[in-house]
């Protein structure tokens, strides 16, 4: 039991993590209108893991130069 309750915190720092690390991408990216910006803030903010996850494989990995990515330019 304590097993299953470690391994559930464990998730939930790590979707906490993510959802809060799709923010900041959302605030640091640049879009080509100032609008998709506020509806992708909105839209995670609000609903949570859902549209994070739908913005991390339509935004963010398609072009693969999020703004949290460390390394050569």
């Amino acid at each position: 039991m304590v097993l299953f309750m470690i391994l559930v915190v464990i998730l939930a720092l790590a979707v906490a993590v993510f959802w809060i690390w799709t923010i900041i991408d959302v605030a640091r990216r640049d879009f080509k209108n100032s609008n998709e910006r506020l509806i992708w803030l909105l839209l995670i903010i609000l609903l949570g893991i859902i549209p994070s996850l739908v913005y991390y494989f339509v935004v963010m990995r398609p072009d693969n130069k999020g703004c949290m990515k460390v390394g050569k330019k």
